[in-house]
């Protein structure tokens, strides 16, 4: 029994793998249908297929942003989805400018939304390229006009995670 149970092991170790965003392969033939569907929310092909935001107007070096797990809430991972989408060209002034009113650069910025999730008590894991375990990340989310501190859960790895209370536009600031 235990050498089948170590076997068992071994084998869940050689041939598991990582899931992480990045980009899904379309068949070819699904290409028109899906290339419309991205172009209806201005996302190209791969952000769209990936729920990831990786290019937007008037930014360099933008970081890809992506939902990198199932949204938890009450403490218990669920089955929802976090809705990464992207913001328009004033949204994106207005978090640089929240990035350099404290001192720091904006990583991302993005629509987060989960339709249909009761979020009390929730928190969502971003895929943020770039972000390395330790590094001082602030997020901030625009509430009528004002950014206001999101509480960060944790910095690991290319991985932010906070506190989701509700859909609006947030800012990643290192």
């Amino acid at each position: 029994m235990k050498k089948f149970l170590a076997l068992s092991f071994a084998l869940a170790l050689t041939f598991s793998t990582t899931v992480c965003a990045a980009e899904t392969v379309v068949p070819t033939k699904d290409f028109p249908r899906m290339d419309t569907l991205s172009t209806n929310v201005e996302k190209a092909l791969p952000e769209y297929t990936s729920n990831a935001v990786s290019e937007m107007d008037g930014v360099r070096d933008l970081p890809a942003i992506a939902s990198a797990s199932n949204v938890v809430t009450e403490g218990a991972e669920t089955n929802a989805t976090c809705v990464v989408d992207k913001v328009d060209v004033g949204a994106i002034r207005y978090a640089q400018n929240k990035a350099a009113e404290v001192g720091g650069t904006m990583l991302a910025v993005a629509e987060l939304s989960a339709p249909g999730v009761n979020l009390v008590d929730a928190q969502v894991a971003l895929t943020i390229e770039g972000v390395a375990a330790g590094d001082a990340v602030s997020v901030f989310k625009s509430v009528k006009g004002e950014w206001v501190a999101v509480d960060v859960v944790a910095v690991a790895e290319n991985t932010v995670t906070i506190k989701f209370d509700s859909q609006g536009i947030y800012t990643v600031i290192k």
